[in-house]
């Protein structure tokens, strides 16, 4: 029987209508598979239209694949509590790097991003041909969004089938080549930075722009340690591409549409439309002491304790949750609610967030109360954001010998949350590169980045941390803690089920 990997869509005929909406996730939507509906420019806008909904699952979370908490689980700063405090559990799994093929995370992470891969497939293959002004932008937003999903891929699986739609697939695909794959990545951003606008109206908010391209491709090279390549766009983007750092770290997360936003993943307030960040990090009696109304909870995430340890008590990126104003972020110590009755224990032996959840509850997006299903908040989740191009060109810097070039930049972010912040000095450029992965892990928690980082620092950087994670959690080093096999996961069990050409990964035979 005939293998077919990757369905054109993953419900045929599944695309947006074009129409003058606000928000591109407003769209109508409809599901008759009519050809002629999807030629010209309509049909180019419609099926465009339909990579935004799939491009949710990299946000806070449509389908419930969890991406972002998924990956950074995997790493020092954050912490699943879905099950016991071991490596077993399901929370274990992910919290430890006990992945195995046939955990619903791994085949979520999978199955969504070549889902993503499959609607920019169609654009692409149908549309490359025409000439139109607004058709070629169209193939270019699905090219960049398909580059996007095969960097995330890699990121997570290492190399992987390269599958651009027109190949034959009746006996399987074989993993690309590390070499194809990052080749294919790179000049699919090249190609489309001059294509992309600058910048579009406030209702096509979302889509990528060159200055998007320029600072994804930035971090791109970043992780493949062209330092000068990542340098020089960066810096292009820090002095060129019109954005500013907000005044306050809360605002880039509960402001949509602000100046450090680069590129972001609309959510609106409808049901598995909306941001999911809150609802998936607070629980039950936290709701109850703060107040909090109209919100879900008891579900399990949140910064890992150890990481939690690190930050200076001062800063801004952790400010204690405060119920009478609901700003603030973490939720850590001993909460009371206002007679002065303790979340967790007892009046005589209360007990901190961090002894009865196993982690630090933080809210980095604003708790929104009343929400639909008490789960979807209207705030909006950046992919890229000028906060992180700074640090990336900081660290660009660092390794080319201008480690006091990448201090002035360092100090701009850390000195918007930790004000009066003593200046930063490094005698070498190992004392800055750890000071930089420190303050990317401070600022950029929960928002993607810490997996991409630890596995740049080095799989003996990642490892190392992963085993101060279990030594505070389990008491003791991870008995697979000097293997960097682990770091990547398993490909799915059911993806080499259906491709008898793609080997499992190495570690997990």
């Amino acid at each position: 029987m005939k293998i077919k990997i990757i369905a054109t869509l993953f419900i045929t005929g599944l695309y947006a209508l074009s129409s003058c909406s606000k928000n591109l996730l407003e769209e109508e939507i409809y599901s008759q598979p009519v050809e002629e509906k999807v030629k010209g420019k309509i049909g180019a806008a419609l099926l465009t239209n339909g990579i935004y909904g799939f491009l949710q699952f990299y946000g806070y979370y449509r389908g419930g694949g969890l991406y972002l908490l998924d990956t950074e689980a995997g790493t020092d700063e954050f912490y699943c509590n879905w099950g016991s405090v071991d490596t077993d559990s399901w929370g274990g799994n992910i919290n430890f790097l006990n992945m195995n093929a046939a955990h619903f995370q791994v085949q979520k992470k999978w199955d969504h991003s070549y889902k993503i891969i499959a609607q920019c497939n169609d654009v692409i293959n149908k549309f490359s041909s025409e000439n139109d002004k607004d058709i070629v932008q169209n193939v270019a937003q699905a090219k960049f969004w398909r580059a996007y999903a095969y960097t995330k891929l890699y990121n997570v699986y290492g190399a992987v089938p390269l599958i651009k739609g027109n190949e034959d697939q009746s006996n399987g695909i074989a993993k690309a080549s590390v070499a194809e794959l990052e080749s294919f990545i790179e000049s699919e951003l090249k190609s489309v930075m001059s294509v992309l606008p600058p910048s579009y109206s406030t209702s096509d908010y979302g889509r990528p722009t060159s200055w998007a391209v320029k600072a994804f491709l930035a971090r791109f090279y970043l992780d493949r340690h062209k330092w000068r390549e990542a340098s020089d766009l960066a810096k292009d983007v820090i002095t060129n591409g019109g954005f500013s750092l907000m005044p306050e770290y809360q605002d880039i997360f509960g402001k949509n549409g602000n100046d450090e936003v680069i590129l972001a993943i609309n959510h609106i307030a409808q049901s598995d439309r909306g941001n999911k960040y809150v609802a998936l990090s607070v629980e039950a009696k936290l709701n109850e002491a703060l107040e909090i109304k109209g919100v879900s909870a008891s579900n399990g995430f949140g910064m890992a304790v150890q990481f939690y340890q690190t930050f200076n008590a001062n800063d801004k990126r952790i400010a204690p949750y405060d119920r009478n104003t609901g700003k603030g972020i973490a939720m850590a110590g001993i909460i009371r609610d206002a007679e002065g009755k303790p979340a967790y224990g007892d009046k005589d032996n209360p007990k901190t967030v961090e002894d009865a959840l196993h982690r630090v509850v933080t809210c980095k997006w604003p708790v929104l109360q009343n929400i639909p299903r008490g789960e979807d908040a209207p705030l909006n989740v950046p992919l890229l954001r000028l906060g992180e191009t700074m640090l990336t060109y900081a660290e660009a810097q660092n390794e080319l010998g201008n480690w006091s070039e990448a201090a002035i930049y360092l100090k701009k972010i850390r000195e918007r949350s930790v004000p009066g912040s003593a200046d930063i000095t490094a005698a070498d450029p190992a004392s800055m590169r750890k000071a930089i992965l420190d303050e990317r892990g401070w600022e950029l928690y929960h928002e993607g980045y810490r997996r991409e980082d630890l596995m740049r620092a080095g799989s003996d950087v990642y490892l190392a941390k992963m085993n101060e994670k279990a030594m505070f959690y389990l008491k003791k080093p991870l008995p697979w803690g000097a293997d960097a096999r682990r770091i990547l996961n398993p490909i799915p069990v059911t993806a080499l089920q259906i491709n008898p050409l793609l080997k499992q990964n190495p570690g997990y035979d």
